[in-house]
């Protein structure tokens, strides 16, 4: 199909007198009635990601000039197919190859592109990648595509954890006071936090957790092994792939005979122990704990499946044709994995530990309920940045 497209893209240029040239402009006057006849609700600026993608340009090329650049077409005799590359030269671009040039022309991406895209596949999963807390995480099938609406899940955990560093630096498990130059010391004031991340997806939550807070383990936990091979490509990602980076800095402070400041060094990102578990929520949960010695938790987070079972076939096409059923499916009613987590998550949480869950908009009430039955207090539902239902959060002793 990508084909076709293209080519009748080309026919309508050859209509229009302009078989050897085009422009952004040409490009976006084609596609964007099809993404609005698909159904696409931001056919605009998806056009203008998929555009950008193609072509290597950031928003501010593409946007100061680059959108009127005009592309030329070489052709070797006029009933020869016309051929692509992404070559370029100063001003407009050229693009120019042989008649057998490969997939990678900025032409062919658009195209292949385009047509994921009128399958309403979600253009996250076209571009591979979703930003999420200022951070970009990989994405595809396998896992849901990080929403703006989680961000609050991640804000609220923040915030209370500054709340703790406001009131007086205590220790929120012992009650004792600790200094803030201990090197044990988070970003809250409190101990190293622990914390487990179930159904983690593409880990966005528990990894932007790791990258904000000052925690001694992180445990991203998830049934599907597939969405766990997205998790630890967002860990190299996001961690590993900065470590030399800052052993240069450290080196740096060092040789310039500098005492190393601690909360500098945090800011740096000295990376917490971040583990990955294949389970069904709790079930390899207490066997892994005790080959890592983790003895239990400060905080459990998690975005669960909440969606009731009959629902989701009703929901937009990018969510329902092609993000993962098993991220989607909550039961019947879309309780059943909070009926679970309170039930079976406190045994794994330290005293004072808190829970923070993801909920859909009209489910505060029941997941409250759920919650306070099996003995956390302060539970608390909260909103989005919408002002919708989107959290619940609870204590546990």
């Amino acid at each position: 199909m990508a084909n076709s497209l293209k080519e009748e893209f080309l026919r309508s240029q050859d209509e229009k007198g302009l078989s050897t040239a085009f422009s952004f402009l040409d490009l976006e006057k084609y596609a964007l009635p099809l993404l609005k006849e698909a159904g696409v609700e931001e056919a605009e600026l998806d056009l203008r990601l998929l555009l950008q993608e193609a072509f290597s340009l950031d928003t501010k090329d593409y946007l100061l000039g680059k959108r009127e650049a005009v592309f030329t077409l070489y052709r070797k005799r006029a009933e020869e197919k016309p051929a692509l590359s992404s070559s370029r030269v100063t001003g407009d671009l050229a693009l120019s190859s042989s008649a057998d040039e490969g997939p990678d022309s900025a032409l062919n991406r658009f195209f292949t592109f385009l047509e994921k895209r009128l399958r309403r596949i979600p253009l996250s999963q076209i571009l591979g990648r979703q930003e999420f807390f200022g951070l970009s995480f990989l994405v595809n099938e396998n896992v849901l595509s990080p929403r703006q609406d989680t961000e609050c899940i991640v804000e609220r955990i923040l915030e209370e954890e500054e709340k703790w560093k406001s009131l007086g630096v205590q220790d929120k498990r012992s009650g004792k006071k600790i200094e803030l130059t201990d090197e044990s010391v988070g970003v809250a004031g409190c101990e190293a936090l622990s914390i487990l991340d179930l159904c983690t997806g593409s880990g966005c939550i528990g990894l932007t957790l790791a990258k904000n807070l000052h925690c001694k383990t992180v445990l991203l936990l998830d049934k599907s092994d597939k969405a766990l091979e997205v998790a630890k490509e967002n860990y190299r990602r996001l961690f590993l792939e900065q470590e030399s980076a800052k052993e240069e800095w450290k080196c740096s402070v060092l040789s310039s005979g500098r005492e190393p400041d601690p909360n500098r060094i945090r800011e740096q990102g000295l990376n917490p122990s971040v583990h990955f578990l294949e389970s069904d929520l709790f079930d390899a949960l207490p066997s892994f704990m005790e080959e890592k010695g983790i003895s239990a938790f400060d905080i459990l987070v998690s975005n669960p499946p909440y969606i009731r079972r009959d629902v989701i076939q009703t929901l937009d096409a990018e969510v329902a044709l092609h993000e993962p059923v098993l991220a989607l499916d909550g039961g019947e009613d879309g309780l059943d994995f909070y009926r679970r987590i309170a039930k079976e998550g406190k045994r794994f949480l330290l005293p004072g530990g808190r829970v923070y869950l993801e909920i859909g908009y009209d489910q505060g009430t029941s997941v409250k309920d759920i919650f306070q039955k099996e003995g956390f207090f302060d539970v608390e539902v909260f909103q989005d940045y919408e002002g919708r239902d989107r959290g619940v959060r609870g204590t546990f002793l």
